[in-house]
Order: structure tokens, then C-alpha cells, then sequence
């Protein structure tokens, strides 16, 4: 058969689970094609052309909530096309489940999808009925998540060719890799807290592939394609400096040699973790606070870390010499205006390399949602649009004034950190005083660039 895959966009990085999914099928006999759902810079196949040139049997389509609607009516005008089977799988299905009947679409796939999707394939290739397959939803019903995948070395390794070699993303410098999967923590304002209580009782939830697994997937795509830094997407990369880490610093620095980014928690932080992680070849890592106020990490957004001496953390790290990339919500409900100001301050003590700043977004699924509806802070028709991180709050908890001036810390907070006090307090009046502007984000869209490009990920040309 010949299953064409379908994504919303690209941006600076390629989907890992259309390259899981692809493999799959290749590892089953079948054909298989990338497309986006409109040409732009980085693939030039949009799904209608591809439609029409392929004639696919199957179009699979992983999709999120800002891709949705698009996919929907792609998806119809499609169909008049060529006849196929649309299957939906990515956020949007896991977490909107209820938006089936309304997308057209002919199957929907929940959870994790290489093994529900292997036994999709088998019988329509048989052309037998798929209505009682675990994680599918079709007109006949929504069935049950099947047990996770236990060892997910078992699975076959990512067809990275299928996006890499069909976009300009294969001449990209950087390249992201997944160690493990699932994370240990449950965060309110994150979808693991959904998927948790969705695989309840199927498995355990955080796996790790081996070393040797992780690093030829990674010599693979160095073998074909630019790369000059690596990014771990993972949402803890490692705890603690166990036996894994110790074999991955001493591989991954002999046999790769590419400088890194990975996601750490800031109470796993230690020089044992630190030490093994420099010596591995470690630029940057990702760390999150979310808010200077205890209460809001730890009531609002069930954030519970082991240290309060969060400065101290960040000049650890400082002192490694790895940079430092560092998540704050801003507009967290129960939040104080002072409590996402400090986090400037926070900043500057801790020398913090980016500041990276984002207004906050109860999104459809978690619990911040719930919590925000129940407490009256949100409309109930929101929906979560994660464009809204770059925009006032959407939260009736919060004065205008306050909302204009927390936009104002997202777009000039990341500078301030890094200027010299003289200009900080010159630019702390700015962010109390006026109101968010063009100007505004200008600065901030070029100082994030720079960052990326040269603190954060070197892959400036």
C-alpha cells in the first residue's frame, strides 16, 4: 500500500512520530511519503498535489490543535480527489477525542502509535474491519489505550529519511533525538498529567532507550545529513548520574563529538550529573522555574522541586560553563505582578544565559485547565490556542494593566537580563510604564534569534 503522511508544518524540526510511524510501514512492505498541509519554505509537497500525484491508499495525518482545522477541510477537499482511509493520530486526537465526528476523518488513533498503527495496516491491507482495534476511534466507537510499549528498543529506529530527505530539514545544523519516553513528573499546565491518567494501569510510563540504541540512530543521521548540534527533546534528559549517563558520556563524546542541548530539573542538578555531562560535550540546558513564588509552583502548577535555592542552582550550572535556556510561566493564576517581575531579578543573580518567557495557557486536557475553569478564570469554550503564550492573558483574574505589563516582561525580560544594571533600570521603567508595541517585539524576536543561533543551540552559518 501507499500510506502518505501529512503534518501541519515543519518549523526547525522534524516530527519524530510520522518517522517511528513510516518505519513501521516500511517494515511491513509498504511505500511511504511526506507531505505538509500547504507548501512553504521547508517542504514545497503540500497534500493536494501529493494527493493527486500519488494516489495513496492511506493518508495519515498527525496533527495538532493549531494544524486541526486546516487538516479538516484539506482532508474533504482531498477526498474529492482520490478515495482513501484518513487516519488522525498526534495531539489533537489524544487529547480532543470528542472533535471526531466533526473532522471527516475515517479513524482516529489515541496514545502511542507504532503497534496500533502496524495492525491498522494489516488489516486494511486485508481489507478487513479495524473497528475494534485498541486506540482507534471510528463511527463504530472509541475503543481502549493498549498497554504501553515496554521495551521500546523493540522498535524499529525512526525513518528520519522520510522528512529529512523530502525538506531542507536534512541541511539543517541542528538535529533533535528522543532518549526516553514519557516523564516522571506531573506538571498541571503539561500533557504527560493527561497521558498519566490515560495509561493508567498499562505499563510504566518513563522508558529509556539503551545507549547503543540512541547513538546509532544518531551516527545514522550524521552519516547523511549536516549536523552540527544535537537537541535531547526529552522532557527530563536524566535524573541523576547513573550507569546510563556514565556510558553515554564516554560513547557519545568519542564516537559522536557534537556539542548538545538537553532538558534537566533544576533539583537533579548536581556536579556528579554536571561533570559527566561537560565532559559528554553538553553546550546547554533546558530548565525550568515557571514562577518565583512557591505557592504557584507547588499549588498551582503541582511543580514540586527538592531546592529552594534556585539561584544557586542556575550559577552551578553558570560554573560548568553551560548555558543556561530558563522557563518561566508568566500570568500563572494566584500569581502576583512582584512574583514575575523577581524573575528578571532571579535571572540576573543566577547568570542566566536566555531567559525564555511565556504567558501562560491553560490548555484542553490538563488539569490547569480544569482548575481555571472550575475557579472562573476562563471561558469554557477556550480551547487552549498556544498562541496565546506570546500574547496578553487570556485569565479574568488579572487587571489590564497587569496583563500589559506581564507582556512586556515575555518581550523585554530575556534582554534585560543580560544588560548592564544602568540599562535595566532604564528598561524596568519601559516594561511598568507603556504599553506592548511592535518596538517591543522586534526587540525581542531579534535578541531570542541571536540567542538560539549562538548561546543556546551554535548553529549560526
Amino acid at each position: 500500500m501507499k500510506i502518505l503522511f501529512c503534518t501541519h508544518d515543519l518549523s526547525f524540526a522534524d516530527h519524530i512520530s510520522i518517522s517511528y510511524l513510516s518505519a513501521v510501514a516500511k517494515q511491513s512492505g509498504h511505500l511511504t511519503y511526506f507531505c505538509t498541509l500547504e507548501k512553504e519554505i521547508f517542504s514545497p509537497r503540500d497534500l493536494l498535489t501529493q494527493v493527486k500525484e500519488i494516489k495513496p491508499d492511506i493518508v495519515a495525518y498527525s496533527i495538532n490543535i493549531v494544524g486541526f482545522k486546516r487538516a479538516v477541510d484539506l482532508n474533504k477537499k482531498a477526498k474529492l480527489i482520490h478515495k482513501f482511509i484518513s487516519i488522525l493520530g498526534g495531539p489533537q486526537a489524544t487529547f480532543s477525542p470528542n472533535t471526531f465526528s466533526e473532522s471527516g476523518m475515517d479513524v482516529y488513533a489515541i496514545g502511542e502509535g507504532e503497534w496500533v498503527f502496524r495492525d491498522f495496516l494489516k488489516r486494511v491491507d486485508a481489507g478487513e474491519s479495524y473497528d475494534d482495534l485498541d486506540n482507534l476511534i471510528t463511527p463504530s466507537g472509541c475503543n481502549q489505550v493498549r498497554n504501553l510499549i515496554t521495551d521500546i528498543d523493540a522498535i524499529p529506529f525512526p525513518d528520519r529519511d522520510l522528512i529529512l530527505s523530502n525538506s531542507c530539514l536534512g541541511q539543517v545544523p541542528k538535529k533533535t533525538f528522543y532518549a526516553t519516553r514519557g516523564c516522571p513528573f506531573g506538571c498541571t499546565y503539561c500533557a504527560n498529567n493527561y497521558l498519566r491518567r490515560l495509561y493508567k494501569g498499562k505499563g510504566r510510563y518513563v522508558r529509556r532507550f539503551g545507549v547503543e540504541r540512541i547513538l546509532r540512530e544518531i551516527e545514522l543521521v550524521k552519516s547523511k545529513y549536516r549536523m552540527d548540534f544535537v537537541k535531547f527533546g526529552d522532557d527530563v534528559f536524566v535524573m541523576r548520574a547513573d550507569d546510563w549517563l556514565e556510558e553515554f558520556t564516554e560513547k557519545y563524546a568519542e564516537r559522536i563529538g557534537v556539542p548538545f542541548n538537553c532538558f534537566l530539573r533544576i533539583d537533579a542538578i548536581d556536579d556528579n550529573v554536571l561533570q559527566l555531562l561537560k565532559r559528554a560535550g553538553c553546550f546547554s540546558v533546558h530548565l525550568s522555574v515557571d514562577s518565583t513564588s512557591r505557592h504557584v509552583r507547588e499549588k498551582i502548577f503541582q511543580r514540586k522541586m527538592r531546592t529552594e535555592n534556585i539561584t544557586e542552582k542556575l550559577k552551578q550550572v553558570n560554573s560548568y560553563g553551560i548555558n543556561t535556556w530558563v522557563n518561566y510561566m508568566l500570568a500563572a493564576p494566584e500569581s502576583t505582578l512582584q512574583d514575575d517581575l523577581n524573575t528578571i531579578e532571579m535571572s540576573r543573580q543566577g547568570k542566566v544565559t536566555y531567559a525564555a518567557y511565556s504567558i501562560t495557557v491553560p490548555t484542553r486536557g490538563t488539569d490547569l485547565h480544569k482548575y481555571c475553569i472550575d475557579k472562573r478564570y476562563l471561558d469554557p469554550s477556550y480551547d487552549g490556542d498556544l498562541s496565546g503564550t506570546m500574547e496578553k492573558s487570556v485569565l479574568s483574574c488579572f487587571s489590564e494593566k497587569e496583563k500589559e505589563v506581564r507582556l512586556n516582561i515575555y518581550l523585554l525580560g530575556p534582554l534585560l537580563v543580560r544588560i548592564p544594571h544602568f540599562l535595566y533600570q532604564i528598561g524596568m521603567f519601559f516594561v511598568l510604564n507603556t504599553p506592548p508595541n511592535r518596538f517591543y517585539r522586534a526587540i525581542r524576536d531579534r535578541y531570542y534569534k541571536y540567542s538560539i543561533e549562538n548561546k543556546i543551540f551554535s548553529v549560526r552559518d
